[in-house]
């Protein structure tokens, strides 16, 4: 059997590859995730949860963070599913092989009556774990608002760490095993800390911010947390999920696990935690609309402008310390369970 590649050797191959193109305008989604991981890996070295968790998953965090992300890769056509477009996202590529495939294919078809072309999330419903859309006339997340479907993110972290823990999901969650649960905990951290994943604002057609009062003007007014708002030609969302390959190096250096040594550890019941974290990366959102000027909409789209440069030092800055908690909270999870 392949044995997967050391921690040491990734981040080696990561940070240069990042450090070669850490000057250009392109940034690194998945290797947000990557990162998040990579300094959880640094936080557990040496010590018996990072056996648990390499016996688990047979690799490390690192590797472990980009699996949820390619189970998007996986669809049904005329009761047909599979894995489409392998070699398309090079993240992904060390899940390409037959058995990766069909843990994939197994993990979404459990979760979904179809997937891909036009279906939903109710249809498609892993798709819906990787965020929570609450307004930010809240200042704190609630699992009755408008946004916190009982299949959406915080729950999605929460039904993972039951599994890891052995216990039952609730029914919105098929988690096949530990294995399973482990790289989704490892990915939904992350989004966790993201803010456009956590965080909303909600539109009227002239640009205005509302509080949607229930699903279905949540719905009406959505603007897929910030997939419609379009900087430029960018979707806002899209700004924020990408990392700059300087802001990656940098972390995947000593600098990011340091930092985390420093993040103040959650305290309560475990299962508390990600409702708490939610609550502070929707406070941490507001940051994310700080500095734009949102116009009305045309089309499907709201147009946007940023006061630049300060737009983008401040949304790396963010991304920055976003990064860093949830790489310390990963961690924390792990030597809790």
């Amino acid at each position: 059997m392949r044995q997967p590649p050391t921690l040491s050797t990734l981040m080696k191959g990561l940070s240069v590859g990042l450090a070669l193109l850490a000057g250009t305008a392109q940034a690194w989604g998945p290797h947000g995730h990557q990162t998040v991981g990579a300094i959880a890996d640094q936080l557990i070295a040496g010590t018996p949860t990072a056996k648990k968790v390499r016996a688990i998953l047979g690799s490390n965090l690192q590797m472990a963070s980009v699996w949820a992300d390619c189970a998007r890769s996986v669809e049904s056509k005329a009761g047909v599913w599979t894995y489409v477009n392998p070699g398309a996202f090079k993240d992904c590529a060390y899940y390409e092989n037959d058995a990766s495939k069909k843990a994939l294919v197994d993990f979404v078809k459990r979760n979904a009556s179809r997937c891909g072309g036009f279906a939903s999330h109710a249809q498609c419903r892993h798709k819906a774990w990787h965020f929570t859309d609450i307004s930010l006339q809240h200042p704190k997340y609630d699992p009755a608002l408008p946004g916190a479907a009982p299949n959406a993110l915080v729950q999605a972290v929460n039904a993972s760490i039951t599994v890891l823990g052995k216990g039952k999901p609730p029914a919105a969650f098929n988690i096949a095993n530990q294995k399973e649960a482990l790289r989704l905990l490892a990915h939904f951290v992350g989004d966790l800390h993201q803010p456009l994943h956590v965080g909303s604002v909600y539109l009227d057609d002239q640009g205005h911010a509302m509080d949607p009062a229930n699903e279905k003007e949540a719905h009406a007014h959505s603007n897929a947390g910030g997939n419609q708002i379009l900087v430029k030609t960018s979707k806002l969302h899209g700004l924020w999920d990408d990392v700059p390959g300087k802001l990656t190096t940098t972390l995947l250096a000593d600098t990011g696990a340091k930092e985390a040594r420093d993040v103040k550890p959650a305290s309560g019941p475990i299962a508390q935690w990600p409702a708490a974290w939610a609550s502070e990366t929707i406070g941490e959102a507001a940051g994310a609309f700080k500095g734009l000027k949102i116009g009305a909409k045309v089309g499907d789209n709201w147009p946007a402008t940023a006061n630049e440069p300060a737009y983008r030092q401040a949304r790396e800055n963010l991304q920055h310390a976003q990064l860093v908690k949830a790489g310390a909270r990963l961690a924390q999870i792990l030597t809790t369970l």
